[in-house]
């Protein structure tokens, strides 16, 4: 917005140099980017916030200058005119679009050049001077903030105006010379035949007024601020008037504007007023009344504001207000819809003052004792100590996905938290899962070349409940790359289970293992992970058509995922040291034929159960399936270990404790002896 010094006093003279009153503005925060030299005037370039709309005008500045200086606005005085009432001049389509249209008539008018002062006036604004009604509705325009338009009547054809979306196919031909393509997302003015301008933006060429014109249709009104932005971004068509509508123009100033532009333009062009109509749909909601504490002022600025003091700067800015008991009851104006609040309102006063006169001091804090759970973090380096040391790499990504990467990784019907303002289609959502962002970073370095991935990553996935933290890891390619290792070994699920079993057994978890059904896992190869019961992760390998959904080929991949917040839960072991027995253990290989859907982990709970204190470890060794095992059957190998604490074990106490142990492996197991 420009400021014209010359202009600006003829309403009030704030009795400062300019570069003081830059100081001041910038300081109320009314930024002046730039201040430059016009004609013997001196103009302002100042940066207005969206949320102001009431200072992109003349008078809107020189009010908030008044209440700054403390000095008195003198607005002109606007005639009230006996205006005869005209009826079917005004049609609107919808009223949502536009809430208010005033047109009004005058005949008989005299077109020339505008006065001198009213050129310089618009010229140092960068307008430039058309005719003495344009140049009227321009200069309404940079003192009102009301945008206006002036048709030839005598061009309209019907002499009738028509307030409506363009049909398909329609164009005008603009003031500025160009035809532009119309659309049922674009509002415009029509008669009874064609558009005749587009609303909000720009007149057409056609109806303009020229030096023949003899009778005039003024046009104030007020749009749906958003159709006219969405307009002036499809068209790329700008103007003083659509910047102003897209910031919402003062519903009450439609009046005034047109008031205001009757008054100059009966002086300047001359003719008679010859009627009015006027259409509005706007229901007049009750102005919002704010109660504002005097010592929540003082509380939020850090400065002693009186009641007085704020009643003067409020007044100024034209805000009603009461006070009472150290309470001012404020009404704002019209034109200020951004005030709603005691905050906005304290904010005003903060302008007044000048942000830069507000006390400044550091506040008294408080040391307060706040207990940490340090669990949480400790667990986390643990796990992140496990997972270097077996080679694995730290991996972070977005926490937003999409539904077509759920979709690819079979994770569509998860319940989703869909994100209001997505910076792009791939981060519409937050993640419910970290299986997809992990995939993604997969398949990014297979793409180039890198196919041999140990990789993990501790996130969070958002659910309707809360953020969840979450581990996940992914292996695929190769075991290892040693030259003195000919045969090149995949990894497999063994690898993977393997690295998750020394993590929990590092943060003193003992897990069960069970069944599980994820729909990104191939359930031939995959298993549950269950604490006290309840379910706390799963891994396995990547189910064939997933990874095909990824077009990740002749690869396997292989994941696991572990809940942390249900870890974090648990209350931590008191770990006591134990020294290594010092007496001889024993081994005692077992050789067993049992049921093929019987887990390893049955048969290891058993002899758990059996071997009371001496038994200390059953050692895997060996899984046969063959000739010589019967159908259905599969031969397992191995040891187990015993041990004591306090003395040499006897071959008969060993004996006794390791029959009990295969005795009910035949009894529970059907288990046969080999």
């Amino acid at each position: 917005m420009k400021l014209s010094l010359n202009w600006l006093k003829d309403y009030i003279d704030p009795k400062l140099s300019a570069e003081a009153l830059v100081e001041r503005l910038t300081m109320a925060g009314l930024e002046v980017e730039a201040v430059e030299s016009v004609g013997g005037d001196t103009v302002l370039e100042i940066e207005i916030t969206p949320n102001r709309p009431d200072c992109l005008c003349i008078l809107g500045l020189a009010r908030e200058i008044g209440a700054i200086t403390g000095k008195i606005v003198k607005a002109p005085k606007i005639k009230k005119l006996k205006i005869p009432a005209l009826k079917k001049l005004i049609q609107i389509e919808d009223k949502k679009d536009c809430s208010r249209y005033i047109g009004t008539v005058i005949r008989d008018v005299h077109i020339n050049a505008a006065p001198q002062i009213m050129k310089d006036r618009l010229a140092a604004l960068g307008i430039n001077a058309i005719n003495n009604a344009v140049d009227v509705t321009n200069f309404v325009l940079m003192e009102t903030g009301q945008p206006l338009h002036a048709f030839d009547l005598d061009k309209l054809s019907g002499g009738q105006i028509i307030v409506r979306r363009a049909k398909a196919g329609e164009t005008i031909v603009t003031l500025d010379g160009v035809e532009r393509k119309l659309d049922p997302t674009i509002l415009i003015i029509a008669d009874t035949q064609k558009p005749v301008a587009i609303a909000g933006i720009m007149g057409g060429r056609d109806t303009q007024i020229t030096s023949s014109t003899k009778n005039i249709l003024l046009e104030s009104a007020h749009f749906d601020m958003g159709l006219i932005r969405k307009a002036g971004r499809a068209l790329g068509l700008r103007s003083d008037s659509s910047y102003r509508f897209e910031r919402n123009v003062n519903f009450e100033g439609v009046l005034t504007g047109a008031d205001r532009a009757t008054e100059l333009l009966l002086q300047l062009v001359g003719g008679r007023l010859s009627g009015r109509e006027e259409m509005t749909s706007k229901v007049k909601t009750s102005t919002p009344k704010i109660k504002v504490r005097i010592s929540e002022i003082d509380s939020l600025l850090g400065a002693k504001v009186t009641a007085p003091q704020a009643k003067t700067w409020l007044s100024k800015l034209g805000f009603k207000l009461t006070a009472s008991a150290g309470v001012l009851t404020v009404t704002p104006p019209s034109n200020r819809s951004d005030i709603s609040q005691e905050v906005d309102v304290i904010e005003e006063i903060a302008r007044m003052i000048g942000f830069d006169r507000l006390p400044s001091k550091l506040p008294t804090i408080s040391m307060n004792n706040i207990p940490v759970d340090k669990r949480p973090r400790e667990i986390k380096d643990k796990i992140r100590r496990v997972m270097t040391a077996s080679g694995v790499d730290e991996i972070i990504t977005l926490s937003m996905t999409n539904t077509k990467a759920l979709a690819k990784s079979n994770l569509a019907d998860l319940p989703m938290l869909r994100n209001l303002n997505p910076l792009n289609q791939d981060q519409e959502l937050m993640r419910p899962s970290l299986f997809p962002s992990m995939i993604q970073v997969a398949v990014t370095n297979i793409n180039r070349g890198q196919k041999d991935l140990r990789l993990f990553e501790i996130g969070k996935r958002y659910l309707k409940e809360g953020e969840k933290e979450t581990l996940n890891m992914i292996l695929t390619g190769r075991r290892g790359n040693d030259w003195r290792s000919p045969k090149k070994e995949m990894v497999d699920i063994f690898d993977l289970k393997g690295i998750v079993a020394a993590i929990l057994k590092n943060i003193d978890v003992s897990p069960v293992y069970g069944e599980t059904h994820l729909k990104f896992l191939d359930n031939g190869c995959a298993t549950s992970i269950l604490l006290n019961g309840e379910y706390i992760g799963s891994l396995g390998k990547v189910d064939r058509k997933v990874l095909n959904n990824w077009d990740i080929k002749n690869q396997d991949v292989y994941w696991a995922g572990i809940h942390l917040d249900e870890i974090f839960a648990m209350q931590g072991k008191n770990l006591k040291f134990q020294p290594i027995s010092e007496f001889p253990a024993i081994v005692r290989d077992v050789s067993l034929s049992v049921k093929k859907d019987i887990p390893y982990k049955k048969v290891e709970e058993i002899c758990q159960l059996q071997g009371g204190d001496i038994l200390r470890s059953v050692h895997f060794i060996e899984q046969y399936l063959g000739d010589k095992i019967q159908p259905g059957e599969k031969g397992l190998v191995f040891s187990c270990q015993y041990q004591s604490n306090v003395k040499t074990l006897r071959e008969d106490e060993v004996s006794a404790v390791h029959e009990r142990i295969l005795q009910a492996l035949t009894r529970d197991l059907n288990a046969t002896r080999r």
